[in-house]
Parts: structure tokens; C-alpha cells; sequence
């Protein structure tokens, strides 16, 4: 008897129903890609003042995500980069990163109190930050941009998304003195119905006293381990399935789940104050650390199980093959 799988035919119309991703995607720009990886870490590590995690994930995420795409229309055109990029874009490239790196150590002073604020000058200097990608584009003409851009435009897109929201640490501190009283205020909301007498205090950590447990909550309560727990294991899960996604369906996915983790947080702090004042005192007092990390998970897999689905492309069905012994 003759196995299905060993039919070419079968195999061919399971490539294209599942692609699985693969080392054909384009050399040069796996190759410019890495090169930015190493170059922004260079740049961080000369000029620390250039220091955050953004910008390496970012580019990680993008080398992932174009191998496993594989191979585009692009990809063909591979056989035009003969050993990879240009010697001469390559220097300016090099050269770039060197002046970019002279300069910002020549401004640490200016820059240094500018660093965490909500202010102008904190603004554009988180877009400074973000400059070490600038050279990068010198590594390809703008015809060849064009093309790249356009064959990996849902690559690129989430790389943005990666850059701009993943493992937001610093944004919730320095929301903090608004984003803590809009929390403080919520979970006393859901809370002041189940645990009679329940008060509030206003403060840049608010505290909700009730009669056997006050809880202040603390810009550590903010839920910013749960956002960077999803983000990962969200990210760990959209580079695994990229190929069947849709993409559309997973940004949404995405920013809802944020908001989820969000939610859940209040949730959190609401249960602790509710069992805390109903003779649990202890308990959460000494478990409240570690029992962050499992409720967390807990709201991720949960969140995962209900989209998960509705994320991934419809599988065509494989005709079946008869075959004969």
C-alpha cells in the first residue's frame, strides 16, 4: 500500500495550503537586517545614553518573521545581490553609525536630563532613540526599498507595532501619576459593593482602606508584567503560526488582549481587597507576588483559547488520493 505522503502531488498541495516558512527568503535582506541588530546593539553599547530594548526587538522580530514568511516574489531576485550588499553602502552604513554614535556621546550632558520626561525636548529624545535605524537605509537604493517593502509589508507592519507598544515599561511609569489614580478609582468602584465601609485615599500611590486590609496600590500594581508576559508569549505564538495568520485578525487580537491584561490586573487588585476584607487577610498579604504570575498566565491562556481560531486562515481541505498496492 502506497501512503499519501509519499505522493509528490499530495505534497506539493500541503506546501501550498500550510507554508511553512523557510531559508528562502531574500540573503540580502536577512543580511541587512542582522547587520542592523548588531549595529543598534554597537550603538547602545558605546552610547548608553541610546539605551532601550525597543529598537533590538523590533529588529529581531522582523528577522524572524521574513524567514518565516520564505520565499516571495522577491526572493527571486535574490541572484542581484551577488555576496550580499555593496561594499560602498556598507561603509556609509558603518560610517553612519559611527557619527551617530560621536555625536549623541558628545550631547550626553544636554540629553541626560531629558531622559523619562513628558516634556518636548523627552519626546524628541525617545525619537532620537529611535534614529538607529536611519542608516539602515542606506544599506539599499529607494528602488530597492520600494520592492522589499512591498513583497514584506505585514513583516514590517509588525515590527512597527513591536517597536512602538511591546514591554512598555517606561510609558506606564511615567503615566503612573494618571494611569494610578484612573486604577485606584476603578478597582474601588468594583470593590466598595462587596466590602462595606471600604475608603479611599488619594494619593500617587492610592489606598483603599477597608475594615481588616488596606491596599495601596503601587506603580509595581500597574499590570506591566502581565502586558510584557502577554507580549511575549502572544509574539512566541504569532511568529510560530505566522504563515496561517490573518493578519488583521491578530493586530486586533493584539490590542484587545492588552486591554484584557489591563482589565484583568483590575480585577486582580479587586479580588485582593475583596478576600483581604472578608477574612483572607494573610494570605494575601503573602501570596499576592507569586500569585500575579499565575493569575496572569491564567488570563493569557484563557484569552488565547477564545481567539486563537479565529486568527488562523481556513485549511483548504486535501482531496483524497486512492491509490493501489
Amino acid at each position: 500500500m502506497v501512503s499519501p505522503n509519499n505522493i509528490p502531488e499530495a505534497n506539493e498541495l500541503s506546501r501550498r495550503i500550510l507554508p511553512l516558512g523557510s531559508q528562502k527568503a531574500p540573503r540580502f535582506l536577512l543580511f541587512a537586517l542582522a547587520l542592523t541588530f548588531v549595529a543598534i546593539a554597537a550603538d547602545q553599547f558605546f552610547a548608553p545614553i541610546l539605551h532601550t530594548t525597543s529598537p533590538l526587538w523590533a529588529t529581531a522580530a522582523c528577522i524572524l518573521l521574513v524567514w518565516r514568511r520564505g520565499e516571495t516574489s522577491l526572493s527571486a531576485k535574490d541572484a542581484s545581490f551577488p555576496g550580499g550588499l555593496s561594499k560602498g553602502r556598507l561603509v556609509a552604513f558603518i560610517a553612519a553609525h559611527v557619527l551617530l554614535i560621536l555625536v549623541v556621546r558628545s550631547l550626553t550632558g544636554e540629553l541626560q536630563p531629558l531622559a523619562g520626561t513628558i516634556t518636548l525636548g523627552g519626546t524628541l529624545f525617545t525619537a532620537l532613540k529611535v534614529c538607529v535605524f536611519v542608516p539602515t537605509l542606506l544599506l539599499l537604493s529607494v528602488s530597492q526599498w520600494k520592492n522589499t517593502v512591498r513583497s514584506y509589508a505585514p513583516e514590517f507592519s509588525a515590527s512597527l507595532v513591536v517597536l512602538l507598544t511591546f514591554f512598555p515599561r517606561r510609558v506606564l511609569e511615567a503615566l503612573w501619576p494618571w494611569y494610578g489614580q484612573a486604577l485606584g478609582q476603578f478597582v474601588f468602584l468594583l470593590s466598595r459593593f462587596l466590602v462595606p465601609g471600604l475608603g479611599y485615599i488619594k494619593s500617587l500611590s492610592p489606598t483603599l482602606a477597608g475594615p481588616e486590609l488596606e491596599v495601596t496600590i503601587v506603580s509595581g500594581c500597574s499590570g506591566i508584567n502581565g502586558i510584557e508576559l502577554f507580549d511575549f508569549l502572544f509574539g512566541l505564538a504569532v511568529i510560530c503560526d505566522w504563515n496561517r495568520l490573518r493578519k488583521g485578525r491578530a493586530l486586533f487580537a493584539y490590542f484587545a488582549g492588552l486591554l484584557a491584561m489591563l482589565l484583568g490586573n483590575a480585577l486582580r487588585i479587586t479580588s485582593f481587597v475583596v478576600l483581604g476584607n472578608h477574612g483572607f487577610a494573610e494570605n494575601i498579604a503573602r501570596f499576592h507576588i507569586s500569585a500575579g504570575w499565575i493569575f496572569f498566565s491564567f488570563i493569557f491562556l484563557s484569552y488565547l483559547s477564545l481567539t486563537y481560531r479565529w486568527m488562523l486562515m481556513l485549511r483548504k481541505a486535501i482531496p483524497e488520493v486512492s491509490t493501489a498496492s
